[in-house]
């Protein structure tokens, strides 16, 4: 299983939206990076949904319920998409700042690549954001 932290696109989509719906769609990502994370995710991989525009809250975890397909957004092969369903809400959604204060946390694509859409996160990295809900310090 991999470990992921997916940033909302320029699109305005919201974890309550993702809940109503049911599933989250990334498509239209156009950085090299983010498509090869894409292309190694598989189904049962879990990531966290990290929104910038509400609060830059981490609210909960996805798991990867479609492999990587040809994003519908264009006809160039080389660009993909994927789905999601939403697994977990925190009660607490974890901002970025009680992120950034974790000196363990310092070396994640959330702080090192602030622009990077899909961050792959080690198995220890996913732990350690979850276990954040349930830390009283900060």
């Amino acid at each position: 299983m991999n470990y992921w932290l997916i940033k909302s696109p320029f699109r305005t989509r919201s974890w309550p939206d993702i809940l109503i719906k049911g599933s989250f769609k990334l498509y239209g990502i156009r950085n090299h990076q983010a498509k090869n994370n894409i292309s190694m995710m598989q189904r049962g991989d879990v990531a966290l949904f990290y929104h910038s525009r509400s609060g830059k809250n981490v609210f909960g975890i996805m798991q990867v319920s479609k492999p990587p397909y040809q994003d519908p957004t264009t006809k160039d092969a080389n660009w993909l998409a994927i789905d999601f369903k939403p697994i977990k809400t925190f009660e607490t959604p974890i901002s970025l700042g009680r992120i950034k204060a974790e000196p363990t946390l310092q070396g994640i694509g959330l702080i090192k690549q602030p622009r990077l859409s899909v961050i792959r996160l080690s198995k220890n990295e996913f732990e350690k954001i979850i276990n954040l809900v349930n830390s009283k310090s900060y």
